[in-house]
This record gives structure tokens, C-alpha cells and sequence, in this order.
């Protein structure tokens, strides 16, 4: 629809910098704002965003609308329990906040059938998922048996939804999902390879070598079924090319590197050998079939299969090469002149392939030579001229091949060598960080221009990736001049997304891509305060509103939407609204009437998600569970514990008020206990209390690096709050 729709434009980046603007200002956590103003700040924007979405439902001309704030009100009530955990320091991009958000997402998403709702949901079921089993701040191990039930339970899961976005209709999402499923089962199949099964005393041993026969006959059975049916998507193929492919190229190097020594390569040649047979074999198959068959299918089975295999042959051909070089002249030896020989002859050898067929042979030994290429200028110390020398033949091989889209590696490979070149040489003369930053940018500039002329070729493809990634990178610099080189790329990127030049989707996803990647790129920098960032994209978003009032909507398309049930919407808004009101009374009410202790600690500080700085702490208490553990495991509970505290000799002032200082008397199983306890949960020897993020206002971490006690209010159930710091 947005292809079809450039009038709205305007009004879709007005939203996505309105909401950007929202984020950035509470994650910058100002200081000027008290708990109040900020919930009822968030719940006015909450509102708004659904008030606008019951409001545009009902126009005649714009009821798609709706449904753009209806996702924004999405977005607003995951800003609202985000600012509800920066307020009262739970845990920084916890589980909770994901699933919560979760929540009324998917009954928004099954309410409307709205696209980018299944997409954040999706989303927001994987940060769920893996925030869960993986926690921000804590270093989670699991056991071999735990691994095994938790990775094989994950790879069924993600089948399962895998399936379920195919009966939605909705191919893309199952592609993710078979990612992710291949992820899992690598993950758990790696680490417990076929030959550590036969010589090493594994755990689960059968069960394991089960998984592995069950993995290869999988994906035996997918190639046959994929080669005969011909339903299969390729992307489908090329995902699982592309995992089974490590998954062997990792099994047979490790098992000879186990039995053999470090020169690899005796295996890697033969592995080499028959994946260009295979190569060769499958291509002529599918070209023999090509006019029985959808041609279209049949070009992208290739294009994906031959990108495939070329990555994985060249990952086998680098190893195999190198190891090479390596028996001949040591490890220790100088082997940058061998690298730059390889790099001739497998580009030289790679170009003199000719046929259809050995397509991968002749991709795999060019990008080979590529990567020796540089292998060449990295292990030239000491000098910058080897990375100039490679730019020349990377230029003559670029205009040589300018129609094929072989000369987008060899264009890609000049500007990567010619920067290098660029930056090394500055630095080696001591030249100030921000002219490099305005190198990358004229960089970026100049192939800008290229792409304009050159927007028919494949090279101006890539100079429009170039273009963009250059740009990007430039901007991490302070004062007005960062401020202009700001303003270009906005205005070079918008241009694209008002008016774009090409209709394909490598451009129109990059251009997409490189906007979305702005928007992420200056919340994680630290060279402009997000308040500042968060004000500025807050008049941007009124410029590009006021430019669809003036121009947009008199050059958009009506298009019909599914409308949904306005009842149905105000209760899920109610709702969270309720929730978010409840939450914030029951954390006031620990804050108001909870036993109030201090705690020793050390922290850190990062920057998290949604909800700006914190400092993570590690509590005294923490440590000494970890050594309790270490000493003797038999005598400390697991999973939900109870820490019961005692007052020590030592206390701290805080407002006026004499403060003891509360250590561990001991740690019980949860609902033992008698006295002051505080709730925590414990596995491996790492015990969190739920207390280990204190949110601060930006870029003021070195105020509180000082800082030695935590002040915590207690509630008589165990729960805790962090109020501040001492």
C-alpha cells in the first residue's frame, strides 16, 4: 500500500518521528518531571494515540489511518510500562515489559488482521522468549539436560508457529520463525558435536546422537521433497542450505582439528571439492527443467542457492587456503605476500570460469580472492600503501564487469580498501577524529551522485548502499557542522521515500532500513542528549505533518481496511490504562510504606531499550551467596529463596534520617523465614533480588559511580523497591 500511497508519506514519518520523540523524552529520564506528571504524561499520549485512531476510523477518506494509530497507541502503552519501570527501577528490559505489551497486542492484531501488528507481535514474542532465558545483567548458565529439554522445546515451538503464520498467510513471518528454529538447533547440536558424542563422556549421549540422525534426515528429506514438489519457497532452501551447511563445515573441521592438528585443510579441500560438485550437479538440473517449470521459481532458487553455497564454500575455502599457507611458512611466519597471491589467483581463476553451471565455483573463488585481498593489507603493518594498491585493480575489475552484478563486489571491495586507506593514513599523521567523520561523509556524497547516474546499472545499486551506510556512520559528532551533516541525510533519505527513483526492493527496503536505523542509531549515541534529540524530532514530526496537511492528502488513493470493533478497542485501551494506574499506586504504596533499609553495592552503567540510562548494581549480599555457593552447594536453597536480613553495625544518613546498614543472616527456601526477609531468586551460585537496575537521568553515570548503599523499601511479603542511592 505505502508503494502505491507516496501523499502519506509525509504523515507515516510524522508518526514514526512523533513516537520517536516520545520515547527519547522519557528515556531521558529529566529530572524536572515527578513521578506524577510523568504517568500522567504517558497516559495522555496513550489516549491521544487512541483517540486519533477511533477518530480517523470514522473518516470516509482516511480510515487506513486508524489503523496507522492504532499501532502507534501499541507503541505508546509499551513507552508507558517501560516509563513505569524507569520510575520505580525494576528490571532494565525485563521479560514483563515485552509480555505485557505482548498481551494486548495480539488481541489487537486478531481484532484488526492488521499486518504490522502480527510483525510487532512477532517481535515482542522473541524479546519475550529470549529476555526470559537470558536476562539483561545476569550470566545464566543452564545444564546439559536443562539445554537439551529447553532447545528441543524451542525448536518445536517455533515449527509450530512457523506453520501457524502459513495458515495466516503470512510467508515472510514463517521465514523468521524457521530462523529462528534452525538457530536452536545449531545451538544445541555444535556444542555437542557428533564426535565429542564418541569420544567424550556427554550427557544424554543417545538422545543427542538422535537429534543429529533426525537433523540430516530433515534436511534430506526437505531437499528431496523441495527438488520434486517444487511448492517450497526458496528462501525456505536457502535457510536450510544455509545452517546445515555450518552445521557440517563446523562437524568436519572439528573432528579432523580433534584427531589430526590445526591443518584443516586435507578436509577442507575434499569438502571444497564436493560442494562445487554438488553445485554443479543441482544448477544443471534446474537449468535442464527451466522450461517445464515457473521460471520465476526456478531464478530464485538459483539466486538463493548460489549465494548460499559461495558463502559457505568460501568460509571453507579461506580455512582450508590459510591453513595452507600456515604449513608452509608457519604461524608465526610473514604471510602477507602469500595472501595477496591467493587473492590474484582466485579472483584470476574465478573470472576465467565461464559456465552457467559452475556459477558458485566462479562466485566462491572471487570473493575468496577478496578476502585475501584484504587479509594482504591487514597483515601489512605498518604502512598504508597496500591498501591503496588493491583500490586500483578493484576499479578496472568494476568497469570491466560494469553490466554484471559481479562488479557490485568489486565496487563494494574499492571504497571499503580506499576509506581504509584513507582513515590509516590520517591516523598514522595524527589528524584529528572529525575530519574522518567528514571523509565518510563525502564519501557517502559522492556515491550519492554515482547512484543518480549510474541508477540503471548494478553498480548504482550498490553506491546507493554505500551512500547511505556512509552518511549513517558520519554522524556521531557534536556542534553545528554535525548538525548540517544531519539535516543532508534527512533530506537525502526523505527524498528517496518521497520520490523514489527505482521500484526495486533492495533499494526501496534500504531506503526504509537506513531511516529506521537513523532512528535507532542516535538513541544509542551519546554525542547529543535524547532530550535535545527528542525535542528536535518532536518539530520535525510537526514540519512533515504540516507538509501532508499542505501537499500529501491531495495526492493519496482512498484505500478499504477492515474495520474493527470500536467496543472491543476502548476496553483493551481501559485496560491498560487500569494497569498502568495500578502498577504505579502499588509501587507508590511500597515506596509510602515499606520498611526502609540500605544495602552495600557497586555499579555500572549502560543504556537500556526504552527506559534510557541505569546503573546496574551487584549487592554485598549477592556476593556472599555466590561464595556460600562455591564453598558448599548442599546448604543453600535454589529457585525462589528468601533472604533473611539483620542490622549491622554500620549505618548512613539519608534526608536527615539515621539508616542501618542490613546484611544477609541467612538464605531460605521461599515462605520460611521469620523477620525482615526480602524475595530473590537463585540458580548456579547467582541470586537476583529484582533491585539490580537504578534508572538516572542521561549521561550522569559518573554522579553516581560514588555511590556505595542502596536505600530499598521492604514490604512485609519480601517484595522490594529501590528508592535511591547513597
Amino acid at each position: 500500500m505505502i508503494a502505491q500511497k507516496r501523499g502519506d508519506i509525509p504523515y507515516l514519518l510524522s508518526l514514526i518521528f512523533f513516537i520517536t520523540a516520545i520515547v527519547y523524552f522519557f528515556a531521558s529520564n529529566w529530572p524536572e518531571f515527578d513521578r506524577p506528571m510523568k504517568i500522567g504524561l504517558s497516559l495522555a499520549v496513550l489516549l491521544f494515540c487512541a483517540g486519533a485512531a477511533l477518530v480517523y476510523r470514522r473518516s470516509k477518506t482516511f480510515p487506513y489511518l486508524g489503523n496507522w494509530w492504532l499501532f502507534l497507541s501499541v507503541i505508546a502503552f509499551a513507552v508507558a510500562v517501560a516509563l513505569v519501570g524507569q520510575m520505580y527501577n525494576s528490571h532494565a528490559d525485563s521479560y514483563v515489559l515485552f509480555i505485557v505489551t505482548l498481551i494486548p497486542t495480539i488481541i489487537l492484531a486478531l481484532l484488526t488482521r492488521y499486518r504490522p501488528l502480527y510483525w510487532l507481535s512477532f517481535l515482542l514474542f522473541e524479546l519475550t522468549l529470549w529476555m526470559k532465558l537470558y536476562p539483561t545483567g545476569t550470566f545464566v548458565t543452564y545444564t546439559t539436560g536443562e539445554q537439551l529439554l529447553l532447545y528441543t522445546g524451542l525448536i518445536a515451538l517455533h515449527i509450530g508457529i512457523y506453520f501457524f503464520w502459513l495458515k495466516m498467510h503470512e510467508q515472510k513471518l514463517s521465514f523468521l520463525s524457521l530462523i529462528v528454529s534452525q538457530y536452536c538447533a545449531l545451538y544445541l547440536l555444535i556444542p555437542h558435536s557428533i564426535y565429542d558424542l564418541f569420544t567424550d563422556d556427554v550427557e544424554y549421549t543417545f538422545i543427542f546422537m538422535l537429534l543429529h540422525v533426525l537433523y540430516i534426515a530433515f534436511i534430506i528429506f526437505f531437499w528431496k521433497s523441495f527438488m520434486k514438489v517444487r511448492k517450497h519457497h526458496p528462501f525456505e532452501l536457502a535457510v536450510h542450505l544455509l545452517f546445515f551447511g555450518l552445521y557440517v563445515v563446523w562437524n568436519v573441521f572439528y573432528i579432523w582439528f580433534s584427531i589430526m592438528g590445526e591443518y584443516i585443510f586435507y578436509a577442507g579441500f575434499p569438502m571444497l571439492f564436493i560442494l562445487f560438485a554438488f553445485s554443479i550437479f543441482v544448477l544443471r538440473k534446474l537449468k535442464t527443467s527451466s522450461e517445464t517449470s515457473d521460471r520465476k521459481w526456478i531464478r530464485y532458487t538459483i539466486s538463493l542457492l548460489t549465494g548460499v553455497l559461495a558463502f559457505i564454500g568460501t568460509i571453507i575455502a579461506v580455512s582450508s587456503l590459510s591453513s595452507f599457507i600456515a604449513l608452509i611458512f608457519g604461524f608465526s611466519g610473514d604471510m602477507s605476500n602469500s595472501f595477496l597471491f591467493l587473492s590474484v589467483l582466485c579472483i584470476g581463476s574465478g573470472l576465467a570460469v565461464r559456465k552457467d553451471s559452475w556459477l558458485v565455483v566462479r562466485m566462491t573463488l572471487q570473493i575468496t580472492g577478496l578476502v585475501f585481498a584484504f587479509l594482504f593489507v591487514r597483515f601489512t603493518s605498518g604502512t598504508t600503501w597496500p591498501a591503496f594498491l588493491i583500490v586500483v585493480p578493484f576499479i578496472v575489475l568494476t568497469i570491466l564487469l560494469f553490466k554484471k552484478k559481479e562488479a557490485i563486489l568489486y565496487y563494494l571491495a574499492a571504497n571499503s580498501a580506499l576509506l581504509y586507506g584513507i582513515f590509516q593514513l590520517l591516523m598514522v599523521n595524527g589528524v584529528d577524529f572529525s575530519v574522518s567523520t567528514w571523509v565518510l561523509f563525502a564519501a557517502g556524497v559522492l556515491n550519492a551522485c554515482l547512484f543518480f547516474i549510474l541508477k540503471e546499472q548494478p553498480v548504482g545499486l550498490a553506491a546507493f548502499w554505500l551512500s547511505i551506510t556512509f552518511m549513517l556512520y558520519s554522524l556521531t559528532e557534536e556542534g553545528w557542522d554535525s548538525l548540517l551533516l544531519h539535516l543532508v541525510f534527512l533530506a537525502y533519505i526523505c527524498w528517496h521515500l518521497f520520490r523514489p527513483i527505482l521500484e526495486t526492493r533492495f533499494y526501496r527496503w534500504a531506503a526504509w532500513a537506513a531511516f529506521i536505523g537513523f532512528i535507532i542509531w542516535k538513541y544509542y549515541e551519546y554525542a547529543w542528549l535524547l532530550l535535545h534529540k527528542s525535542l528536535t524530532f518532536f518539530l520535525i514530526s510537526i514540519i512533515f505533518f504540516a507538509i501532508w496537511y499542505m501537499w500529501g492528502r491531495k495526492h493519496t488513493v482512498p484505500v478499504e481496511v477492515q474495520k474493527w470493533s470500536i467496543g472491543a478497542f476502548v476496553a483493551v485501551i481501559t485496560i491498560q490504562s487500569g494497569f498502568l494506574l495500578f502498577t504505579a499506586w502499588q509501587k507508590e504504596q511500597l515506596l509510602q510504606n515499606g520498611e526502609i533499609v540500605a544495602l552495600e553495592l557497586a555499579p555500572i552503567d549502560p543504556r537500556s531499550m526504552l527506559q534510557g540510562d541505569y546503573v546496574q548494581l551487584n549487592y554485598e549480599i549477592q556476593t556472599n551467596y555466590r561464595e556460600h555457593y562455591y564453598e558448599d552447594t548442599s546448604t543453600l536453597p535454589d529457585g525462589k529463596v528468601n533472604v533473611l536480613l539483620e542490622k549491622s553495625a554500620e549505618t548512613i544518613d539519608y534526608n536527615g534520617k539515621i539508616i542501618p546498614v542490613y546484611t544477609a543472616s541467612s538464605f531460605a527456601h521461599a515462605g520460611t523465614g521469620e523477620g525482615l526477609t526480602m524475595k530473590g531468586k537463585a540458580r548456579a551460585g547467582t541470586l537476583t533480588l529484582g533491585i539490580e537496575h537504578f534508572f538516572i537521568p542521561e549521561n550522569s553515570g559518573a554522579e553516581w559511580e560514588e555511590k556505595t548503599h542502596a536505600i530499598v523499601r521492604v514490604a512485609e511479603n519480601g517484595d522490594a523497591i529501590l528508592e535511591t542511592l547513597e
